[in-house]
């Protein structure tokens, strides 16, 4: 029995993401994190080194989400290209910035935080054809984030959803194939529920789950309450 630890946002805060993988029980064998490493926001070259040697001493790797450089990601070896498949797991990152207006394009904020609609479709043919048992992402399928967050009793009820690109281009891969499991961050909330066949799990802030990846138990680690 192997396991592989999930990682919440780490949004820069790489000694505490440390911790984190620090003395890894000997059954996690892998760990992935879910975008927002935080990578190219002016950080010096040691810091980018040390993180690719940090994750390649845990087995580790991860996916971008919008708060990580598209360009600085493509030149670190630890991270996931989007659309990757390894074995049943596949993985893709980015998304929207509510809060664009208020950064500072390539500096805070990367024109090219989400995938083009020639990218996703190209992914999506590779999600179809694979169809994976798991599912990494940044953000949600919009039906999923709409249940999780914006459902009667959670956390943003009675505020608008905005339509993204990203979110929409999922739900039309959940809607050809829903996996057994999807994991994502983005949205600051610890939250796990079932979407009609799919177990959908969001990780807060260095919030982490150890995925038993024979059978797909969960054993979670939240820094907050789970919504």
């Amino acid at each position: 029995m192997t396991k592989t630890r999930v990682i919440g946002d780490v949004h820069g805060l790489k000694y505490e993401f440390s911790l984190v993988l620090d003395n890894l029980p000997e059954d996690v064998t892998e760990v992935i994190q879910v975008g927002d490493m935080g990578v190219g926001f002016g950080q010096s070259d040691y810091w980018h080194e040390s993180l690719d040697e940090k994750m390649m001493n845990v087995n580790g790797s991860w996916i971008r989400g919008n708060h990580d450089s598209p360009k600085m990601c493509r030149q670190m070896s630890s991270w996931i290209p989007d659309g990757t498949v390894r074995d049943d797991w596949f993985f893709c990152g980015g998304a929207w910035s509510i809060d664009h207006a208020w950064r500072t394009p390539n500096v805070s904020w990367w024109e090219d935080e989400e995938l083009s609609y020639e990218e996703f479709n190209r992914i999506a043919d590779v999600y179809v054809q694979t169809k994976p048992r798991v599912v990494v992402t940044h953000d949600f399928p919009t039906q999923a984030a709409n249940e999780l967050f914006f459902s009667e009793g959670k956390p943003f009820h009675g505020k608008g959803q905005y339509k993204t690109r990203t979110a929409s281009a999922l739900q039309v891969m959940f809607k050809f194939h829903q996996p057994e499991l999807w994991c994502s961050g983005h949205w600051h909330f610890d939250a796990d529920l079932v979407v009609d066949k799919t177990r959908f799990v969001c990780l807060n802030e260095l919030s982490y789950v150890d995925v038993n990846r024979d059978n797909l138990e969960l054993d979670f680690h939240p820094l907050w309450r789970p919504i």
